[in-house]
């Protein structure tokens, strides 16, 4: 099968078809570029359907292949987003001082990506989440933060929402980004925002473990608006 056809089980219910077509040309030593940022994003979109227990080995295995794609290739635009999709998305497993450390490669990640295709709307969820995290941080973490950063960064939840609305712009059923547009509703207070955006969360079928949680969360903060 070709990558073309391979590709088109991307975001289906046969990924699964794709990501063992790809291993068995890893296991075959095709170790190429387009193996690897391929395999990457096929076990970035298999964790999402996993409980959230098992999540953490899936995203560990993508960006290894993620990180080899980038080695091969630094300037690959595919091997460059996956590598700041899963980096990222480890982030959410690691200690705030691990987490701390790493936002800063994740941050040139997606620089570097972003450079490449300033409208991927993957990588402006990305942005909004790192402007997000950072606008989320203690006094004590921003101290920490300064110890990794010789210029700690500092960004709003009005900032980080940008990304996630010129993102909604595009795709406005993608539960994961409306969610977050909403988070940034809530944590400016803007409750009229906040019911609207939760509302169109809770009005979209989840499609994965990841969705479902995203859609619990959901309800959850809406009952307490």
């Amino acid at each position: 099968m070709s990558f073309d056809e391979i590709d088109k089980t991307f975001g289906t219910k046969n990924r699964d078809q794709g990501y063992d077509l790809l291993k068995a040309r890893l296991d075959k030593g095709d170790r190429s570029v387009e193996v690897l940022w391929r395999l990457a994003q096929v076990i970035h979109e298999k964790s999402a359907c996993v409980p959230k227990a098992q999540r953490k080995a899936s995203v560990t295995e993508g960006l290894k292949f993620a990180e080899e794609a980038v080695q091969k290739d630094p300037n690959h635009f595919k091997a460059l987003k996956w590598n700041a999709v899963l980096t990222g998305q480890a982030t959410e497993y690691m200690a705030t001082k691990e987490k701390l450390e790493c936002s800063k490669k994740f941050k040139e990640l997606l620089d570097k990506a972003l450079a490449k295709e300033p409208k991927d709307t993957a990588l402006l969820h990305l942005r909004g989440r790192y402007k997000y995290s950072v606008a989320s941080l203690t006094w004590l973490e921003k101290k920490l933060a300064a110890t990794f950063y010789q210029q700690p960064p500092s960004h709003s939840y009005e900032e980080a929402n940008e990304d996630f609305l010129a993102a909604y712009k595009v795709n406005p059923k993608w539960m994961e980004n409306t969610f977050y547009v909403s988070k940034c509703y809530v944590a400016i207070k803007d409750k009229n925002n906040a019911r609207k955006y939760l509302t169109e969360v809770c009005d979209i079928e989840p499609y994965s473990d990841a969705e479902q949680e995203f859609a619990d969360d959901a309800k959850q903060m809406l009952s307490k608006l």
